[in-house]
């Protein structure tokens, strides 16, 4: 995620939340999951969770500096919230990414299915798409771009992947069985 895209989705989130705790992202909890998984957070983008805060905390300094986001409270637990000025900017940008569509998650069934994609680079935001769509589906990143999850993806979403005309690189392997390795 460029600095942008990072700049973008914390102000989305800021617009949508009202506030942000860095260290409430900081460590994982199941609660803040979706915001860490757009914000990067648990893709390994950052060294360490030193390294994740500190960059975090460098660009909303600057978004401040821009008059976009305000701060309150001291410093080791600093609130931040979005001003007038940055939902403006939020608004009157070009929405770079596709909106998410607010779907009923089936149930989970047991089965284990890996969700593999290869999304070129010029279609950057379908990528970006996807990759959201499968953590708001209770998927998990087992590489750059491979997922798994025990629940079949939303309908709304493979239609959705459909009329994007990402069919062709997408790809979903459903597992039954489970296998073993035993030493010998």
């Amino acid at each position: 995620m460029n600095t942008s895209s990072l700049t973008r989705t914390l102000l989305e989130h800021l617009a949508e939340n009202k506030h942000l705790l860095i260290d409430a992202l900081l460590p994982r909890h199941p609660k803040s999951r979706l915001a860490r998984a757009m914000l990067g957070l648990d893709r390994h983008r950052y060294q360490s969770v030193k390294v994740a805060k500190h960059s975090i905390s460098t660009l909303l300094c600057r978004l401040r500096k821009e008059g976009l986001v305000a701060s309150m409270g001291p410093k080791s637990k600093t609130l931040w919230k979005i001003t007038r000025k940055g939902r403006k900017r939020l608004h009157d940008a070009p929405s770079q990414t596709f909106t998410i569509p607010d779907f009923e998650l089936p149930p989970k069934d047991g089965i284990i299915r890996l969700v593999s994609f290869d999304i070129p680079e010029r279609e950057r935001r379908k990528r970006d798409w996807l990759r959201k769509i499968l953590f708001a589906s209770d998927y998990h990143i087992l590489h750059k771009s491979v997922f798994i999850g025990k629940r079949p993806l939303p309908d709304e979403a493979m239609e959705d992947i459909i009329m994007m005309g990402m069919e062709s690189y997408v790809h979903i392997v459903s597992i039954d069985k489970k296998g073993t390795l035993v030493p010998r």
